[in-house]
């Protein structure tokens, strides 16, 4: 058998990636191509036995003192049980990194070790492969940490399975029913109020990134900068989904008015049939229930247009995020939402959007990306994305392994001093 390490073209990658079961967008040649224009050195990277694609990564390097830092995120793209496979990958990686003044490399595989359901209790059982596989050829393991990271993909992430909705007859209410209480209840009021969702074109970045600015000021994040977003629409193209959810007041406060007018006819009604019969007590439970929405439309009419006057447009965004597709996955990465307009729930709008989007596409699995894995209810976070129905996934965590073990050593021992700095 003939097996060989090389640089793959960019059809034998994506032929190659789109069809296995651990491919993400992190894995494709669009992100290797966005890496390239971030100031990353990049390589789609195989073995091949037979003139067959075995094994494959996004392989991506950039400086660090010393040398260059190679990593593997969101790979690699291989069968972890099959020992000698995974040391013959790593081997011709180690030699490709050698020849390019590498110091270390760094490999962030997209493998479950352990799956949660929403009150944090382990679902099946541990999956250790990975871990084994890799500390077995020399890796140092770092396990998944708890909390946030902007650095590289989460440690921690919430999904939920598409297949028994694609297997339904009917998939938009499959969609619906299967969504938990929260997200039911929040999407029926964003029918109500007439929130539409609208996919952005590439002049639209500028208010996509204004949105996603305000809400990590408010946040106290760090957001990303407007040349990634329209790189990442350039290097996707129709696999990135730029969505925002717009209010259209002059429809949401016809919308209302016409609720509440019925609900006074209603009332009404009510007050003539209590007038024959003044003790019959379920009528005035019931005319109290309706006079109390009554009241929450004439609340809703009143702030919707005292917005109206302050937006000085008919129509605003509410909210928007960005999503990513493969063959795999739909996958949520960036997002916001107004604060002014919170109560509007546009984020419940654009979650569906992408999920209709996903399943016209026939992708089996929605990923709703990072949580912190803490679940004692004070990620609000994962609060939202449990209105959806999923579960939680921690990772294996990240395995370093040095390239020049004496170089290595050194910069080691430098980064300890530094941080104690």
């Amino acid at each position: 058998m003939t097996r060989s390490f090389k640089e793959l073209t960019t059809e034998q990658f994506e032929s190659f990636a789109q069809t296995h079961p651990a491919g993400s967008y992190l894995q494709t040649a669009a992100q290797s191509r966005l890496l390239a224009r971030r100031g990353w050195q990049t390589s789609l990277v195989g073995l091949v036995e037979e003139n067959q694609v075995v094994a494959a990564a996004v392989l991506a390097w950039i400086p660090v003192r010393m040398g260059n830092m190679f990593q593997i995120d969101g790979g690699m793209l291989i069968d972890f049980s099959d020992q000698d496979l995974v040391a013959a990958f790593v081997d011709g990686v180690m030699a490709f990194a050698k020849e390019h003044r590498g110091l270390f490399l760094r490999i962030m595989p997209n493998a479950i070790y352990r799956r949660f359901d929403d009150e944090g209790q382990q679902i099946g059982n541990t999956e250790s492969t990975v871990i084994d596989a890799l500390t077995r050829i020399g890796f140092e393991h770092t396990p998944a940490t708890k909390g946030w990271t902007t650095n590289s993909s989460p440690s921690w992430q919430y999904v939920k399975p598409l297949q028994p909705i694609l297997d339904a007859q009917d998939t938009t209410k499959a969609l619906r029913a299967s969504f938990g209480k929260d997200g039911k209840y929040y999407l029926k009021k964003t029918d109500q109020f007439g929130i539409k969702v609208r996919r952005l074109e590439k002049a639209d970045l500028p208010d996509f990134k204004a949105l996603t600015q305000d809400t990590a000021n408010r946040l106290n994040y760090h957001d990303k900068d407007l040349d990634f977003y329209q790189t990442v629409f350039d290097e996707y193209g129709d696999d990135a989904y730029f969505v925002f959810a717009e209010m259209n007041f002059p429809a949401y406060i016809k919308g209302q008015q016409q609720a509440r007018d019925h609900l006074a006819e209603v009332v009404a009604n009510l007050d003539a049939r209590i007038a024959e019969k003044p003790n019959y007590k379920k009528l005035k439970r019931q005319r109290a229930e309706y006079a109390d929405q009554h009241k929450q439309h004439e609340k809703r009419i009143t702030q919707a247009k005292m917005a109206h006057e302050q937006a000085g447009k008919d129509v605003v965004t509410i909210a928007g995020a960005l999503f990513l597709a493969t063959a795999n996955e739909m996958i949520y990465l960036y997002s916001g939402t107004y604060d002014e307009y919170k109560n509007f729930y546009g984020p419940y709008a654009v979650q569906e959007y992408a999920f209709e989007q996903a399943l016209k596409r026939q992708i089996p699995h929605y990923n709703f990306y990072g949580i912190s894995g803490v679940f004692d209810g004070s990620d609000g976070v994962l609060g939202f994305k449990q209105g959806f129905s999923g579960h939680a996934e921690e990772k294996v965590g990240s395995f370093v392994r040095p390239i020049n073990g004496p170089k290595y050593a050194i910069y080691h021992f430098l980064k300890k001093i530094l941080a104690r700095g």
